[in-house]
């Protein structure tokens, strides 16, 4: 999101820290669901190893039975020899519990976690994100998740969003059908995009961009190639490694 808050610190966070910034600012991880690729324990432990880091704790949000994990961590020794509490005591991280559907203000931006069509290790359903952003512009994280649920929908209509990141982790694969559970790929998420535009959550002036691929469905270029050829009115991007949105 920014230098001060982020969604998810997956296994791959500290190699893109190497390669495009750090997270000596960062203050708050919108934790979207406890699969390993979005949540990594370790990267509890990266904070307490810093050589520079702000005064504040790590903040760690979760929503639903997400949070349940948390007492797992605790209460598991071998885990970085169970030093979560640890962790806690010495202000190193800290972590809250959020309600889907409910707003809350997080680093000036309200965060609003809906209900995803993916479950986690937990049981829970992933949180995606909508956000409005200081200025007023409003973004959705939709990753992890399938065709939307009713309830999404809903909450979802007449959102006017600037931004949607969108995962489209199936590529081209067929088969799937328009409405898949899980996990989305090029043929749902047209078929998504175009009702979201009827609602009302997109609008024409709308960003997309594509996120959460698998690398053995389809290269980049021909996701690219195959989303240009859409008639749609929304910029679609299918996004990279290290792309900024500005």
């Amino acid at each position: 999101m920014n230098e001060q808050v982020c969604i998810d610190l997956g296994a791959d966070s500290f190699q893109q820290a190497i390669e495009y910034g750090d997270f000596t600012k960062l203050q708050h991880v919108l934790v979207s669901h406890t699969h390993e690729d979005h949540l990594n324990y370790m990267m509890m432990n990266v904070r307490n190893m810093a050589m520079e880091r702000t005064e504040e704790p790590l903040h760690y949000y979760f929503t639903d039975q997400a949070y349940d994990i948390v007492d797992f961590y605790r209460q598991s020794r071998p885990i970085i020899k169970g030093l979560t509490s640890d962790l806690e005591a010495r202000g190193i991280i800290a972590f809250h519990k959020l309600e889907f559907n409910k707003p809350v203000t997080i680093s000036g931006m309200e965060v609003t976690p809906l209900r995803g069509n993916h479950l986690g290790n937990m049981g829970e359903h992933c949180a995606n994100y909508l956000i409005q952003m200081p200025d007023g512009r409003k973004l959705y994280y939709g990753v992890d998740t399938g065709w939307y649920l009713p309830e999404t929908f809903q909450l979802l209509q007449h959102a006017s969003l600037d931004v949607l990141l969108s995962e489209c982790t199936f590529g081209l694969t067929t088969g799937r059908g328009l409405h898949p559970s899980g996990h989305l790929d090029a043929f749902s998420c047209m078929e998504l995009f175009r009702e979201l535009l009827e609602q009302g959550t997109l609008h024409v002036d709308s960003q997309i961009y594509l996120t959460h691929i698998n690398h053995y469905t389809s290269t980049h270029a021909e996701l690219v190639d195959w989303f240009a050829k859409q008639d749609f009115p929304c910029k679609i991007t299918v996004a990279r490694d290290g792309l900024a949105i500005d």
